[in-house]
Order: C-alpha cells, then structure tokens, then sequence
C-alpha cells in the first residue's frame, strides 16, 4: 500500500496491485468456504463472519469467534452481549475442530429441527461418553435411537 502525506496529520492511502490481488484471493477463499462441509469449513472458520454484537443471526449461518472457531447459528435471533456463543448453545453450536484442541469432539446439543440436526458420521460428547450418529437427521440423545457408543 501506498501511503502519501498531503497535509500535516493527513495521509492518503492507496490500494497497490498487490493489496488488490490480496483482497480477491481473500473473497474468492470465503466464497468457496461456503461450500465446505462442516468439518472442512472448522479448519478455516476464519474465513467466515466473525460474531459481534447488534447483529441479526439466522439459523443455519455459520459464524466464528475471534480464535476463528466455527459455530452455526441455531435459531434466529439478534446477537446480544450477554450472549456470548460459548455460553448460549440454545443460539450456537460448535462445529468440529478448534484452534485449541484440532482433534476435538463437540458437546452434543439437543438440536432445533432439522436444519442443525446431526449427520451419519457426527461424533459427539455426551455424559462423558463418545457417541456417533448411525441416521441423517438424528435429533435424538445419544443413548436414545440413532448413535452408537464408540472408542476414542
């Protein structure tokens, strides 16, 4: 970036060739985010809208936090401060991998519908057990119909 001062405190700023080709690199790499599964998308969840507050959420939009930690959007709503989403999983739920712990296994939530239910193949914690979903769609409790305990 080149950077020009024409008056004393204030400095232009323009966008080189370099910048620009950051920039699309940068857009083209968050729309082909979108199309990843959720356990590919958690390993680039910086890609994605990081969360804030004031701001109209709907469910199944897929968001991070600061670390870049991918969660989905649960229901809509409108973001709020003391709603934080490592404290509101009514609101969001951690998908797959994080910066902290890249092999980690997501708590299990009682799914709304549908639309965030789990997958053949999702692995989820439950009162300390490992538990893996055997049908599409499984809004059930791991231990209920539909999961398997499995071996970690």
């Amino acid at each position: 970036m080149r950077a020009e001062q024409i008056a004393r405190g204030v400095i232009l700023y323009e966008k080189d060739r370099y910048d620009l080709e950051q920039e699309a690199v940068l857009l083209l790499a968050k729309r082909q985010a979108a199309a990843l599964s959720d356990e590919e998308a958690a390993l680039v969840g910086a890609l994605f809208p990081e969360w804030k507050t004031e701001t109209a959420y709907t469910a199944g939009e897929r968001i991070s936090d600061a670390a870049g930690n991918l969660y989905r959007v649960v229901q809509d709503h409108t973001s709020q401060a003391d709603w934080p989403m490592e404290d509101a999983p009514a609101l969001y739920t951690p998908l797959g991998v994080t910066t902290e712990d890249p092999e980690a296994i997501p708590e299990w939530v009682q799914p709304a519908g549908t639309h965030d239910a789990y997958q053949t193949g999702d692995r989820v914690r439950y009162q300390g057990k490992v538990y893996e979903s055997t049908v599409d769609n499984n809004v059930w409790e791991p231990g209920v119909t539909g999961w398997i305990e499995v071996e970690v």
